[in-house]
């Protein structure tokens, strides 16, 4: 499966979050145009929280 297919997955769901890490798009010297519908750039302060919340369920690809 293709990341976009993954996250397209993910996305079927309407309680799903899919964002991108917050340096990925400036280190591809990209804007958030470049991403699919449903996706946008991570707040690191946010997703930090949300990562060591005791309910978090991560996945990376």
């Amino acid at each position: 499966m293709s990341p976009q297919g993954l996250m397209r997955k993910i996305m079927a769901d309407p309680n799903n979050l899919v964002e991108v890490c917050a340096i990925y798009l400036p280190g591809k010297g990209a804007d958030q145009s470049v991403l699919i519908e449903g996706v946008g750039p991570a707040n690191p302060q946010s997703m930090a929280a949300a990562m060591v919340a005791a309910n978090a369920r991560i996945t990376s690809y």
